[in-house]
């Protein structure tokens, strides 16, 4: 299973840690409040959320293990901000095969240049919508970006 493990990319291998890791403080939260409550009952919510990121990442594991993932790559050609907080919101990609392709970002994701080279993995069955002459991702498995320096350009 280890040896599995590394044969995924890296950032699938983050995603998994992540979930597994959240599932993991999570246990260790709902240990202390039953410690302290000595109520099942007031745990459940907790018991419920661990459960939740445990089936999250062994799902991505499996996932990546068999590869029903599809890795998408391209140009960063627009970064689309919030109007408040100024994070990024969309970004909108020249993809190697010449398509445009605009991804709405779920995470908090630094700055993302444009020119940068942006990596996605998305589900083999993730739906993809078009709009106007794009198309429109609402949701990946995880994305990578790589800084172009100009002088590479």
């Amino acid at each position: 299973m280890k040896n599995a493990f590394k044969q995924i990319p890296e950032p699938l291998q983050k995603q998994i840690l992540l979930r597994l890791g959240g599932g993991i403080a999570m246990l260790i939260i709902t240990m202390a409040f039953l410690y302290s409550t000595l109520d099942f009952f007031s745990v459940l919510d907790c018991t419920a959320i661990v459960l939740l990121c445990l089936i999250s990442s062994i799902s991505l594991f499996r996932r990546a293990i068999i590869g029903d993932y599809v890795v998408i790559s391209g140009e960063c050609q627009q970064v689309t901000l919030t109007a408040v907080r100024k994070r990024t919101k969309m970004i909108t990609l020249k993809t190697d095969d010449g398509k445009t392709l605009q991804v709405m970002i779920k995470q908090r994701l630094k700055k993302v240049a444009t020119g940068s080279r942006v990596i996605l993995y998305v589900a083999a069955n993730m739906p993809v919508y078009e709009k106007g002459d794009a198309l429109l991702l609402h949701s990946y498995l995880a994305i990578r970006t790589v800084l172009v320096r100009q002088s590479e350009v």
